[in-house]
């Protein structure tokens, strides 16, 4: 067998989203990301001092090499919102709104949700992404009705010796999901319970021949995320969700289980 190379930088954690949430990546993917969230703040978030940490970066590793591959997932967002009259009188306007790829760069609300994140590479050979299905759903408050359209989206980096050319592999997970908004009563938009998520991911080139130089088979942890938001603050864990609610307020929880990770990595025969 081959050795295995890895060079992998801070550390991140499982969260998950059901709700109203790289410097070397982003060149790949627009600044592909994770936030810390090792410690919930006390309070809620209202700039940008908890910077997002790059996922992939070309800083040097601050860990030891403990795998061939770094998995990132999140979850990017649709939301339609359309407003009765009343709301139109009072200068309400229908709006469509879809997340980005992320982008180290922004702040946490202009950025799709990371529901889970390994240690980064310092640097990367390949890297591969895919989208799970869709979770569609929508509700109807006092004055506005919200469609929500939620994107799992997973990205998969390798680092291996000799260098990786191609990966192919998939991600599965059961999540749970709810959530829900606040206008005048608190109104569901998306429920799911043990819903399978499959992310099948291939970036070698059709017709060539392959030779396999790593393969990985892992459990990826149970994960949760509970989360509060109204306008640019939020509140996790639950246990620090706000007493007191208001209008347009929104709660978020994703839980997921029985994660795992099967990938190889290539290269081009004949080279």
């Amino acid at each position: 067998m081959k050795a295995v190379e890895l060079m992998i930088s801070a550390g991140a954690r499982m969260i998950l989203f059901c709700a109203a949430p790289a410097c070397a990546l982003a060149l790949l993917l627009t600044h592909v990301a994770c936030q810390s969230t090792a410690s919930p703040p006390a309070a809620a978030a209202t700039d940008d001092s908890a910077r997002p940490v790059i996922l992939l970066s070309t800083a040097g590793p601050a860990t030891q090499p403990v795998g061939p591959s770094s998995v990132m997932v999140y979850i990017k967002m649709v939301v339609d919102r359309k407003y009765g009259v009343l709301a139109h009188i009072v200068g309400n306007r229908d709006s469509s709104v879809r997340d980005p790829d992320y982008d180290a760069t922004k702040r946490w609300w202009e950025n799709p949700l990371v529901v889970y994140a390994d240690d980064p590479f310092a640097h990367f050979d390949v890297v591969g992404q895919a989208d799970a299905e869709k979770i569609v759903g929508v509700g109807a408050g006092a004055n506005v009705d919200v469609g929500l359209t939620l994107i799992p989206h997973a990205v998969v980096a390798m680092r291996t010796l000799p260098g990786s050319e191609g990966i192919k592999g998939t991600i599965t997970v059961s999540i749970s999901t709810i959530d829900d908004f606040y206008d005048g009563g608190w109104t569901e938009m998306v429920r799911t319970k043990d819903k399978l998520l499959t992310f099948n991911i291939d970036t070698c080139e059709p017709g060539r021949k392959l030779e396999q130089v790593v393969h990985e088979n892992r459990t990826i942890p149970t994960f949760s995320l509970e989360r509060y938001t109204r306008g640019h603050e939020k509140w996790e864990p639950r246990s620090r969700w706000p007493a007191e609610v208001k209008s347009g307020d929104s709660r978020t929880t994703i839980y997921g289980k029985d994660a795992t990770l099967d990938v190889t990595g290539y290269r081009y025969a004949g080279q």
